[in-house]
């Protein structure tokens, strides 16, 4: 073939899909395409009606003004460093903001919350939510309510009650916070089948965090007491002494801060409410979507039957099934 037959138009009309016949072939399949795409909807409706509900109790949180005593030992530490000594600081080395932050969605407050409030059933085993009766009922297979014990049958490593291991699974998709990082606010969303679950999860988060960073710095608080006092007695200069006195002073605040103030880390901004809405699934949304990727598949079998296979009859859709 010459360099002026491969370059001539005609070349390129033929390389190029002719519209009317894209459409043509479309529409002498449109009985296939449309039954296709209704088997589709049809499907992704009854998938969306197994779908249950999940609702979000949302809380906005900040950080409490409570003293961070790093920031006072640092102007210190110098002074006591070129007498041999080192003051004690925080052992966790973070704010009491991004230490709760870093707990709300920790294995730690997990067993605190399997400890003292026995939230497994409703975290694991929990199937369906009642409107009318507000009440929740477990998988018979996992768990059997009437006689509060698990009867789930497990492969090791697994065991018949699910460890703090397992039940994070769980928890991590059950519990999301974020922190603007323009105001500091921190946004805790709290994910269950169950609204009234959800509402009282959140406020649970909020107590527990706020108890595990006042427990940690009382412990800390104490520690660094009873190390100044016994530094006190050993150390000959009147200043340190002096220092010590006063370190002594911020510590004892910070132990009657976290002992008298509920929220002593993270304060509530915007309180938690029992949804009234479901969060998910987007049923709408799952419908209108697999409606149009199923036009679309049915479609790419119509294009790839007729262009790949050279098949220009229209597809047969055989009733005798369903007769």
């Amino acid at each position: 073939m010459s360099e002026h037959e491969r370059g001539s138009p005609q070349s390129y009309v033929d390389d190029v899909i002719d519209l009317r016949e894209l459409f043509n072939v479309l529409w002498v399949n449109k009985l296939f395409l449309t039954a296709w795409t209704s088997l589709v909807v049809l499907v992704s409706i009854i998938y969306s009606l197994t779908l249950t509900n999940i609702y979000t109790a949302q809380t906005l949180l900040a950080p409490s003004a409570s003293g961070d005593m790093s920031s006072n030992l640092s102007q210190y530490a110098g002074l006591a460093s070129m007498a041999g000594i080192s003051l004690p600081g925080s052992s966790s080395g973070m704010s009491d903001k991004d230490l709760a932050l870093s707990l709300l969605k920790s294995k730690g407050l997990l067993q605190r919350l399997i400890d003292k409030h026995d939230i497994l059933p409703d975290l694991i085993a929990a199937e369906a939510w009642n409107l009318t009766t507000n009440s929740i009922s477990y998988n018979s297979d996992v768990y059997d309510d009437t006689k509060n014990v698990w009867v789930r049958k497990v492969k090791p490593p697994y065991k018949l009650i699910p460890s703090t291991q397992e039940a994070y699974k769980f928890f991590h998709k059950a519990v999301s916070a974020s922190e603007d990082n323009k105001t500091g606010v921190i946004s805790l969303k709290v994910d269950h089948l169950s609204p009234e679950i959800a509402y009282q999860w959140s406020l649970l988060l909020i107590q527990e965090v706020n108890e595990y960073v006042a427990d940690m710095r009382i412990k800390e608080a104490q520690l660094s007491i009873d190390y100044l006092n016994d530094q006190i007695k050993i150390t000959p200069y009147p200043e340190l002494r002096a220092l010590f006195y006063e370190l002594i002073q911020q510590h004892t605040q910070t132990m009657m801060l976290a002992k008298v103030r509920p929220e002593y880390a993270l304060i509530t901004l915007d309180a938690p409410l029992i949804p009234e809405v479901k969060s998910a699934p987007k049923r709408s949304l799952i419908v209108i979507l697999s409606t149009l990727l199923g036009g679309m598949l049915g479609t790419l079998i119509i294009l790839i039957r007729f262009y790949a296979y050279k098949l220009e009859d229209p597809i047969q859709l055989n009733l005798s099934h369903f007769r």
